[in-house]
């Protein structure tokens, strides 16, 4: 046997079982922790839900990471958990780490049936029932989520949250409890210092000088609540029409978000600019960063907004831990447009360079001997020696 050999053998092999690889949100908190991991102790394999092939997977791929994917014909509970049952007989795991909420239960008991040592489902949100008025179809959630909790945290061995409230949204109290752990989402703070002459030169280069700018990062989707900023923005504009707005990501709202954007008369001032890869830069020319969203885990995003010292006003319905600086503000998602205008206009008086990134590069920093820690997590019953 070659040395090559010995060496894979003694790596561990990792399946991620993910969604088509976006740029942002969980997606990338996946990516970036699999490239945290340190590729002699690991081999990774990404098993993608469904045929798309999204944008950031050609960058995962150049890498030398092989990716799977599950046919969108495969993709129902009882045919995913065929179709994984099949992948992990022919093909040995040591460790399958899965980001897709209640479908961890599909996959991990697969995995488990399988006998996969580590089996490890991943919550990056919490999903609050407060707009279902229905009460039968409140019910049948309810009662999903009850029996789906139930069984996450029976076939899984070890539970991550990136807090609290999102595991255990997942596995519910006890069952996060007895085998759950909170992984901050980790970023490289330095990239995000806020910095005058990057600001300057990206305003101008998007056309933003001596505008106001309010910003925003996130997948166009209706959880993100993008058309309630439109409205949010329509009302600061009448204000102030020296203002901006700039949304930062993609997918399936966009057209309707256009054509709201048109129906308000925004064309001229309202820009959304698809997926980036100049975040950290596109955050330091903005003035004040807005996220209305409905439900939410802990935002990664919050945190690269607050890494560059930025003022935020952001729905009440997120988790209170997600305020890192005193420059973060939370507003009712139930108030009207001009209450969250009132926010904005407190959040714009703030000066930037009097904010202190220091709880965010304590707690977040992805290079900080905390973070890097945070992968040899022991617990009372058991040790956690695995990529999360």
């Amino acid at each position: 046997m070659s040395l090559e050999q010995m060496d894979k053998q003694k790596r561990k092999k990792v399946l991620i079982i993910n969604d088509p690889l976006q740029y942002g949100g969980s997606d990338l908190v996946a990516v970036r922790l699999q490239q945290h991991l340190d590729p002699d102790k690991f081999e990774c394999v990404y098993c993608l839900r469904h045929d798309e092939i999204g944008p950031m997977e050609s960058q995962v791929a150049q890498s030398g990471v092989r990716i799977l994917h599950q046919p969108d014909t495969a993709c129902s509970y009882i045919k995913s958990y065929f179709f994984y049952k099949r992948l992990l007989k022919k093909e040995p795991f040591d460790i399958v780490h899965c980001h897709l909420l209640f479908y961890s239960g599909i996959a991990l008991f697969a995995a488990k049936r399988c006998g996969v040592e580590k089996r490890v489902a991943h919550a990056h949100f919490s999903q609050p029932m407060r707009k279902i008025r229905n009460p039968v179809i409140r019910f049948i959630k309810s009662l999903y989520h009850v029996v789906m909790r139930g069984f996450v945290s029976f076939v899984s061995t070890d539970i991550i949250g990136c807090s609290q409230a999102a595991g255990e949204y997942l596995a519910g109290r006890r069952g996060f409890r007895r085998k759950g752990t909170v992984l901050n989402n980790g970023i490289v703070t330095k990239q995000y210092y806020l910095n005058e002459t990057v600001r300057q030169n990206v305003r101008a280069s998007l056309g933003l000088n001596h505008k106001i700018v309010l910003g925003h990062c996130g997948q166009l989707h209706d959880v993100k609540n993008q058309m309630f900023l439109l409205d949010v923005f329509h009302s600061f504009h009448r204000r102030y029409e020296n203002s901006a707005l700039i949304l930062v990501g993609d997918g399936q709202d966009r057209q309707q978000l256009e054509r709201r954007i048109e129906q308000l008369q925004l064309s001229k001032c309202a820009h959304i600019l698809g997926f980036r890869n100049d975040v950290p830069q596109l955050l330091m020319a903005m003035d004040c960063f807005v996220f209305p969203s409905i439900h939410e885990g802990f935002p990664l995003t919050l945190v690269e907004a607050q890494a560059a010292q930025l003022p935020c006003v952001v729905s009440d319905t997120i988790t209170p831990t997600v305020k890192l600086t005193e420059a973060l503000q939370f507003a009712s998602i139930e108030a009207q447009p001009e209450e969250w205008v009132k926010k904005i206009e407190t959040a714009l008086r703030i000066d930037r360079h009097t904010i202190s990134r220091d709880r965010v590069v304590e707690d977040f920093d992805r290079n900080s001997f905390r973070m890097a820690s945070t992968l040899q997590i022991s617990r009372k019953k058991s040790a956690l020696n695995v990529p999360l």
